[in-house]
This record gives C-alpha cells, sequence and structure tokens, in this order.
C-alpha cells in the first residue's frame, strides 16, 4: 500500500515512534499501537463525510466546510487481538488550506487522497496530494479512495430501461402529432437526458481506470468506496490499519 520504513524510524531520530506511542498491552503476544492518520483532497470531496461515516457510524445531512483541520479518533481490532488507535485529521481542501497542509500530516504513518469520482480533474487532483506526501513525508501507507461511487448507475441499469427510451419516445411522438407540441416536445427532452447521462457515465469510468493505472503504477492502494452509503469505507480504514500495524510494529523495538 505505498508503504515504507519513515526517516524517523531508520536513524535520523525517534519522533514518529514517540508520537505513535508504541505500547504493548497487557498480552506480550498483543500489541496496541496508536498511528496518525491524514485525509487529503480538493474541497467537498468528502473527505469528512467519510471520517464521520467511519468514526460515528452516519452521513452528515448538510456539507459543511472544514477551517484547517477536525481532529477524531477511532480504534481498529486487527488479527491476534492486537489493535491501532487512529488519529485522524481531517484536512480542509481549500486553496487557502493547502499552505498549511504540511503542518497537518506531519509524522502520519498513513494518508487517504480522497478524490469525488464524477469531478473532471480527478487525476490531476490525485497527482497533486500525492506528490505532496511524497515531497514532505517520504514515504507513509497511501491509499487513494474513490468517494461517491453512488452517483454511478451500472451498464445494466441504463441499457435494460434507460436504453429502449429513445424507440418508445419516437412512437410517442409520431402518436401525440395531433396532440399539439407540447406532448411531443418532453420525451425528446428525455431522450437527450439519456444519452447525456451515458456519455457522462463512460467518461467518469475512463476516469476511474485512469486513476486506478496511476496508482498501479505508483503503488499506491485504490479502492471505490460511498460515504453516503457507507460502502467499502470500513474496509478502506481496516486495510489501512493493518498495513500501518506491520510497518510500526517491524520498527518498533522490542523493549517498548
Amino acid at each position: 500500500m505505498g508503504c515504507g520504513i519513515s526517516s524517523a524510524l531508520t536513524g535520523r531520530g525517534d519522533s514518529q515512534l514517540r508520537l505513535h506511542n508504541a505500547s504493548p498491552s497487557t498480552s506480550s503476544s498483543r500489541l496496541s499501537l496508536e498511528a496518525k492518520i491524514v485525509l487529503l483532497g480538493d474541497s467537498g470531496v468528502g473527505k469528512s463525510s467519510i471520517a464521520l461515516r467511519f468514526s460515528r457510524g452516519r452521513f452528515p445531512l448538510y456539507h459543511e466546510v472544514t477551517i484547517g483541520a477536525a481532529f477524531l479518533q477511532q480504534t481498529v481490532r486487527l488479527a491476534q487481538g492486537n489493535q491501532l488507535k487512529l488519529h485522524i485529521w481531517d484536512t480542509g481542501g481549500q486553496e487557502r488550506f493547502r499552505a498549511m497542509a504540511p503542518l497537518y500530516y506531519r509524522d502520519a504513518a498513513g494518508a487517504v487522497v480522497v478524490y469525488d469520482v464524477t469531478a473532471p480533474s480527478s487525476l490531476e487532483a490525485v497527482k497533486f496530494w500525492t506528490k505532496e506526501l511524497r515531497q514532505h513525508l517520504g514515504s507513509c501507507c497511501i491509499v487513494v479512495a474513490a468517494n461517491k461511487c453512488d452517483l454511478l448507475v451500472g451498464a445494466s441499469d441504463v441499457t435494460e430501461e434507460q436504453q429502449q427510451q429513445p424507440q418508445q419516445q419516437q412512437q410517442q411522438q409520431q402518436e401525440g402529432e395531433e396532440e399539439g407540441p407540447s406532448s411531443a416536445a418532453a420525451p425528446a427532452e428525455t431522450a437527450a437526458d439519456t444519452e447525456k447521462y451515458k456519455n457522462n457515465l463512460a467518461q467518469v469510468k475512463r476516469g476511474i481506470e485512469e486513476v486506478k493505472s496511476f496508482c498501479a503504477s505508483n503503488e499506491f492502494a485504490f479502492i471505490e468506496c460511498s460515504a453516503k452509503t457507507g460502502q467499502n469505507v470500513n474496509r478502506l480504514f481496516e486495510d489501512l490499519a493493518r498495513d500501518v500495524f506491520m510497518r510500526l510494529k517491524d520498527a518498533t523495538p522490542a523493549d517498548i
């Protein structure tokens, strides 16, 4: 998942190790560790909604702009009785907060780069934020989250019903010619909307494949999710927590 041992754990200091507070539990075979996780992405992509869905199990009814950063905590239970407490930093994505972003993701062991699958500039946004992480953190576990997948409808849903609409609308237009122009105009508009929707859907799917390819070539994990429905949100953090835990465990001195 794009993980690596950071410089803080390889001889240039132990600040990250102290921050994560690696502390064994009462059982010598179990570990209870802590890690800082940062959420990055453009404004409005759903970072706060993902964090709220994971930590509170709910979806916000109204969109509120994150000022600076918000802070949440959630513990993930792992295999063999181990657990990792996540200190989640939800950062603001607006331009005026970007200069402060390095302050928020400093010493993070893991990062979630969130983007909106319906945004036309998705790939550029992912490239920007992953580059930021590589420049300022050196190495950490990175996962790219394609949010708002609930807005996508499968091709089968389009072709079975909507694909038949143009023929039906043409027949309705012919039957309704004597009833005036208003009865024929509405179906024609629906046909155009259907075609536009199908084109937009195809464009979004191409965008997802582009981001997937970028992540694969850079060894970033990728997952499609929906903060609104909860699809894959828990899995997103559980997979990230597992990889972060293994990295910290391998770097933790045996006598801590």
